[in-house]
């Protein structure tokens, strides 16, 4: 099960995740990130991970398929805070080396990083 919260913040759009990603809820996420850039055009979109429990690779790919879609506009994506168990996915993967990732600091909040940097 996954539940989707998404709460616009001027021309950031975040999607809280909660729960599993995987085949049974993979396209749930696709149709709300297609659903978001229809109805706002962000200039970007932000995957709140701080409480997806767990993502498969047909999750990965629809994280996949929503970075190509924004990046091909201009615009960005970033998944934010992932869970330890999600984040050793993504870096299992590779996906660390082409998504954007912003983790945690201490008390879950964003990490300080300067800008313009990519890690």
């Amino acid at each position: 099960m996954l539940a989707i919260t998404v709460r616009k913040d001027g021309s950031t759009t975040e999607l809280h995740l909660n729960g599993e990603l995987d085949i049974a809820t993979a396209e749930e996420l696709r149709r709300h990130i297609a659903e978001v850039i229809a109805a706002h055009d962000p200039d970007r979109i932000l995957l709140d991970l701080s409480e997806l429990s767990f993502a498969d690779s047909t999750g990965l790919a629809v994280m996949v398929w929503a970075h190509q879609l924004m990046s091909g506009r201009g615009r960005q994506l970033r998944l934010w805070r992932p869970q330890s168990r999600v984040l050793r996915i993504l870096n299992i993967s590779g996906l660390h080396r082409r998504l954007h990732i912003i983790p945690a600091g201490p008390a879950g909040r964003p990490a300080r990083r300067r800008p313009g940097r990519r890690r």
